[in-house]
């Protein structure tokens, strides 16, 4: 979302877009519902420009455990400090890149677009649920145990495990649960 900042008037204003959440390189996140609109009040004062509102998508991403599609609105805060490269306090400059609320521009144009697209993808949750108590998808036969018991058999028990399971049957002695008596400490040392 390249902005010319010549578009841009001193003083106080109102910025209203939608951008297409392809340009934003969204579509590895979530399926997007439509265009991506940011609403931004935009202050200018020479060459420094303060950004501040909010970034709205509407998107579709799956159940973590049924895959099922979700709707999820995202609802993101931006706030960034434009300015000229060199026009402040060295130190100031290396303090805000660092913060990564600060885009420094060359009096011709602003690129929005990598603040737009962090803002919008560090409101996306990483795990989804269709619902807390959701059971997921049978590792076997992928039916959705949501909609009931899947039909496929139990799992023959993996046929590695038969050497541990002899072990544990010759082992005698209490269950693996059961605490280890620890020797009492010897009360009369003498120093």
């Amino acid at each position: 979302m390249k902005i010319l900042l010549h578009d841009i008037p001193q003083g106080h204003s109102v910025m209203d877009r939608e951008v297409p959440a392809e340009s934003l390189d969204l579509l590895e996140w979530f399926l997007p519902q439509g265009p991506v609109r940011v609403a931004l009040q935009v202050d200018r004062h020479g060459q420094q420009i303060t950004f501040r509102g909010g970034v709205h998508a509407a998107a579709t991403v799956e159940c973590a455990r049924c895959l099922v599609p979700l709707p999820l609105p995202i609802e993101a805060e931006v706030t960034l400090l434009a300015d000229r490269r060199g026009t402040e306090d060295l130190r100031d400059e290396v303090a805000l890149e660092q913060e990564g609320s600060v885009l420094y521009h060359d009096r011709l144009e602003l690129d929005l677009g990598p603040v737009i697209r962090e803002a919008v993808i560090l409101e996306v949750p990483l795990a989804v649920l269709c619902r807390p108590e959701c059971r997921g998808l049978c590792p076997r036969c992928g039916a959705d145990l949501n909609e009931g018991p899947c039909s496929c058999k139990a799992a023959a028990e993996d046929p590695r495990w038969d050497a541990l399971k002899a072990l544990k049957a010759e082992t005698p002695g209490p269950g693996p649960r059961a605490r280890r008596s620890r020797p009492e400490p010897d009360d009369k040392k003498e120093v």
